[in-house]
């Protein structure tokens, strides 16, 4: 992620993708960020049932015609979003490139990559599916999957969550959620669930101080970079995604790292995370780190 880089959406006209604009839009305007609009024409994509012949000139061109509009459209809604906020760079481009590789491209050098998703579509394809997956293993930033179904104004003071998971993965969620926190304006809600063995409760039925170690240590010295931020703390005992997807029900954005040991960092790829990104409703931002993405 690139503190002054670009947020970059993925643009291909559908409710998902409006949303993710509509997203990517206040978020930049927050962040006094440029906002690029990414528009990607396929030339090996199935464009529609019946369609089996090679695309010709004619049938590029009203392609590319298409996607210019959708772009100009686009544009027009986020200047409407940002408009109450500031004036921000609003680019634009129709990428001719299989979709996987020209997004993912577009992460390098970008602050947050925002993608759109419909409601029956859903979650899981965008997520697990070949081209998401790509972006969440591979992106070189953030990467935001948005549905069409997120109520962006309305949520706009709900908290921040974030998956704390007490690996190094746990390192840039943390911090990423606490910058748009800050940007926001809003509380962060740190969650951590215990999946080790099960330990007495403290007196009063307060949870026991060993569970509260990890998610304590995970969270040494934050507060002090971001006075701003009121961070609250949860520890639960419990499978983790009941819990994300239950304070996700009133958040405004959840904040996970994409592997680790166990917790929440491993979601997105368990069998049981495919139920959980299915129903969250709130946009869901997935961080790598950016050298463990440049090792592999």
């Amino acid at each position: 992620m690139r503190s002054n880089g670009p947020i970059v959406v993925g643009v291909n006209g559908s409710a998902g993708s409006t949303a993710a604009v509509a997203w990517a839009a206040r978020s930049a305007a927050l962040h006094h960020a440029r906002l690029h609009l990414v528009h990607v024409l396929d030339p090996t994509a199935d464009y529609g049932p019946g369609i089996t012949a090679p695309l010709t000139g004619t049938d590029y061109a009203r392609l590319e015609e298409y996607g210019r509009w959708v772009l100009d459209t686009a544009t027009e809604q986020a200047r409407i979003v940002v408009r109450a906020l500031r004036d921000i760079d609003i680019t634009a481009e129709v990428a001719h490139q299989a979709v996987g590789p020209a997004l993912l491209d577009r992460t390098v050098g970008a602050r947050m990559m925002a993608v759109g998703t419909r409601e029956r579509g859903t979650v899981r394809r965008a997520l697990l599916g070949s081209v998401s997956a790509v972006l969440a293993r591979r992106a070189d930033c953030p990467v935001v999957v948005v549905r069409d179904v997120t109520p962006i104004a309305e949520a706009r003071w709900l908290p921040i969550v974030v998956g704390v998971d007490g690996t190094e993965v746990s390192e840039p969620a943390i911090e990423s959620a606490l910058v748009e926190a800050s940007m926001r304006g809003v509380r962060l809600l740190a969650l951590h669930a215990w999946t080790g063995v099960e330990l007495p409760a403290a007196p009063g039925g307060e949870v026991a101080p060993a569970k509260q170690i990890v998610l304590a240590e995970s969270l040494a010295g934050w507060q002090e970079r971001f006075p701003d931020v009121e961070i609250q703390r949860e520890v639960v005992t419990d499978r983790p995604e009941h819990y994300l997807l239950e304070r996700s029900a009133h958040a405004q954005l959840l904040v996970v790292g994409c592997r680790g040991r166990g917790g929440f960092a491993s979601l997105l790829w368990g069998s049981t995370s495919q139920a959980l990104l299915i129903s969250v409703g709130c946009p869901i931002m997935i961080v790598r780190d950016v050298h463990a993405v440049r090792a592999e």
